[in-house]
């Protein structure tokens, strides 16, 4: 965990306002989150370009400590991005925020926009991670002062695929980075026993043993699984998984 938790002590706290006390136990719940999986979590000021917080996981930061990433901000993206991706980076600042604009503020809190890049790893190969940022903090005017994101290895094979999602629709934004232009598409439903049939492999079991917990043939978990691979347009269980989680189907 960043410098910034650990050296809060009580008499500091004593000596602090209201809202930095808020602050504080805010940063704590977020650090016990993140401390519980793989991933990691940050909150940027967006008028500062500043990283209020950042939670440690260097696996998933080019191998840097929180500290030090707090300490460079924004210049952290700017140096470790691959600079074939770094105009990601660009297109969402620019086009993701402006999308935001057309929403209202209570819209704006309950999307979130996702998208994959490479970093740079120093004596390895690039990593690519996937950021899914939502607004938690607007100014006066509406417009997105704060944002928390989500830190995680992407599932995806390449670098891109932007998206604006909501628990909140079944429609989602997917951005291309060729057009520049946004389209609108449908969530898809996951039947019941699509659902248990992933939920299973996620829990390591072959298709024998899923086939032996849902009382039915390999042959049918089999026909299942490629109507979902045709449904969702991928080609293996990895894909279909990947699919899955990203989209938060289940």
């Amino acid at each position: 965990m960043s410098d910034k938790i650990n050296s809060v002590s009580p008499r500091s706290m004593c000596g602090a306002s209201i809202e930095e006390k808020s602050k504080n136990k805010y940063f704590n719940v977020l650090k016990a989150v993140s401390e519980t999986n793989l991933g990691s979590v940050y909150i940027a000021d967006l008028k500062t370009r500043k990283l209020e917080f950042i939670s440690e996981n260097p696996l998933l930061f080019s191998g840097i400590r929180a500290a030090e990433i707090e300490k460079m901000g924004y210049n952290f993206f700017r140096k470790y991005t691959k600079k074939e991706d770094f105009e990601i980076l660009r297109k969402v600042s620019t086009y993701g925020l402006k999308f935001f604009e057309c929403l209202s503020p209570e819209e704006k809190k309950v999307h979130t926009i996702t998208y994959d890049f490479h970093l740079k790893y120093a004596n390895s190969v690039d990593v690519l991670v996937n950021h899914k940022i939502t607004p938690i903090e607007l100014d006066k005017d509406g417009k997105i002062s704060k944002i928390v994101c989500v830190v995680s290895y992407s599932l995806n094979r390449a670098a891109g695929n932007i998206r604006i999602i909501s628990n909140t629709s079944e429609i989602y934004w997917k951005y291309d980075l060729f057009t520049g232009k946004w389209t609108e598409e449908c969530k898809i439903t996951l039947k019941i026993r699509e659902i248990e049939i992933i939920r299973l492999y996620l829990q390591g079991l072959k298709i024998e043993e899923i086939a032996e917990q849902l009382f039915v043939s390999p042959s049918t978990i089999k026909f299942h699984r490629s109507k979902l691979f045709e449904r969702i347009g991928v080609k293996n269980i990895i894909e279909a998984i990947s699919y899955v989680i990203t989209n938060n189907l289940i």
